[in-house]
């Protein structure tokens, strides 16, 4: 996974300072939505339309308009009753040193929403509105953003507050997004710094898509296909994982859930998630097609499952955590290597592909104690065994080698390859921080410290220090 997520890296620091913030989720709190969705073929275009019902008044909806002929656009509204003087609506802007911040303007002075996700709030009345995309589908999860095409949000004042008109395109070959959260009660505590600066972060818009299926980041040289303004359908979703460890509001507790929803579905029947586009470098190195196994990618899916399952009391979800369990037990079985040591352990493949399962790569660090994270927590929450012997023997395969893993200058690395040799550059901070986790399950378990990945996180720590990384 080394060549492909360096742009996410910003975004998962931002999802590890929001993680020190606890969730304020309580199950017995919880109540199901109600979720429903419609196929209606209209002149021009396929229309699908879903929504979610939450018994607390919030209301999720999301419209995807698949154009079939050149039309007009479809065009639905969102009256607002009130005095549109007190209506606000707050964006993420940036400044001229390209920093981000909270920029607010209210609807009696615009007449169309700046084309951005953010906020709508009036007494009564907060609406978070996605920002509406045409796309095209490229095929393999993957779409192509069209920006000239979107429509902005138009304000059209009334005698009772203000209208919203939300306009998409219908053209052959193309298709029109949009999607909000509806609530009578504010969605998220505005005015708290950590607050502010977690949102800050979340993007849904940029970098990254929330589209009507699914999680999307920008894609990578490396992929098929990919183009500068493409996006492909990624299994872990990072907004979701700040939703469901950060918590603090209204709109992480329901969009956590829609997104979940969303994640369940792309979920295959043997328990994992697909790598849908071609990697151009596994290709290369390894002969894996498209639509891959990535442990990185489906280990972060899973545990998104297991927190849900506890947040939500989701019987789906617990179940989905269950299944990628067993997935992942028999790619253990089938694409590992065995580390001798005082006890056996085992590397664990990064990748793996059903046209040839029994196919052999590299072990990145990062990869393996993200899988031994992943099987510590689900036994400690469904309690079977087999998942703890397992996260053990893998253990096993890192401690065994103890020191080979740093390089003369502290720094660890990054992966274990079929040779047997070590190479290529780590993180500059993701392995420590799952290096910290394992340390923290593996104390929880067995009430003391393992002292090989005291060394490990000694060492990674030393090394970000002399180089000046910043890390939480």
């Amino acid at each position: 996974m080394v060549r492909k997520i360096s742009r996410m890296l910003l975004l998962m620091t931002a999802i590890a300072v929001s993680s020190f913030f606890p969730s304020n989720l309580s199950a017995n709190e919880w109540k199901k939505p109600t979720e429903t969705e419609t196929v209606d073929h209209l002149n021009g275009a396929m229309h699908q339309k879903q929504e979610f019902r939450f018994p607390d008044g919030v209301t999720y909806w999301a419209h995807k308009l698949t154009g079939q002929r050149n039309m007009m656009p479809y065009v639905f509204t969102l009256p607002i009753q009130g005095n549109s003087q007190n209506m606000m609506f707050r964006y993420r802007a940036y400044d001229e040193s390209k920093k981000p911040y909270w920029k607010v303007v209210t609807l009696d002075q615009v007449q169309t929403l700046p084309l951005a996700s953010g906020f709508v709030e009036t007494e009564g009345r907060y609406i978070w509105l996605g920002k509406p995309i045409t796309y095209v589908d490229k095929g393999r999860a993957t779409i192509e953003e069209k920006p000239a095409l979107a429509l902005p949000i138009e304000v059209k004042q009334t005698s009772s507050g203000v209208e919203l008109v939300i306009k998409l395109p219908m053209k052959a070959g193309f298709i029109s997004e949009m999607w909000a959260l509806d609530s009578r009660d504010p969605l998220v505590p505005w005015g708290e710094q950590s607050i502010d600066s977690v949102w800050l972060n979340l993007d849904v818009t940029e970098k990254a898509k929330w589209l009507y299926d699914g999680y999307y980041y920008q894609s990578p040289s490396t992929y098929e296909p990919t183009s500068e303004s493409s996006f492909w359908r990624i299994p872990e979703n990072y907004v979701l994982r700040s939703f469901l460890y950060t918590g603090g509001s209204k709109a992480a507790r329901d969009m956590g859930y829609v997104m979940l929803k969303a994640s369940l579905k792309q979920q295959e029947p043997e328990g994992y998630w697909k790598t849908q586009p071609r990697s151009l470098w596994l290709s290369g190195d390894y002969g894996i097609p498209e639509g891959f196994y990535d442990t990185r990618f489906n280990t972060g899916a899973a545990d998104l499952m297991l927190r849900g399952c506890d947040q939500y009391q989701e019987n789906d979800f617990c179940q989905s955590a269950k299944k990628y369990a067993s997935y992942f037990h028999n790619h253990a079985a089938m694409n590992r290597f065995v580390i001798a040591g005082v006890q056996q352990g085992w590397l664990v493949s990064d990748y793996a592909t059903a046209t040839n399962p029994m196919i052999q790569t590299h072990v990145s660090l990062n990869h393996q104690l993200a899988e031994i994270n992943f099987l510590y927590k689900s036994y400690m929450q469904f309690g079977d065994r087999v998942d703890k012997d397992l996260a053990d023997i893998m253990l096993y395969g890192v401690v065994n080698l103890g020191s080979q893993w740093i390089l003369g200058n502290g720094d660890l690395h990054y992966a274990y390859f079929p040779d047997g040799t070590f190479g290529r550059p780590d993180y500059p901070f993701l392995t420590y921080n799952d290096l910290v986790e394992t340390q923290r399950l593996y104390r929880q378990l067995h009430g003391m410290d393992e002292m090989t990945l005291a060394l490990l996180i000694d060492s990674k720590l030393m090394w970000m220090q002399l180089n000046n990384v910043q890390y939480r």
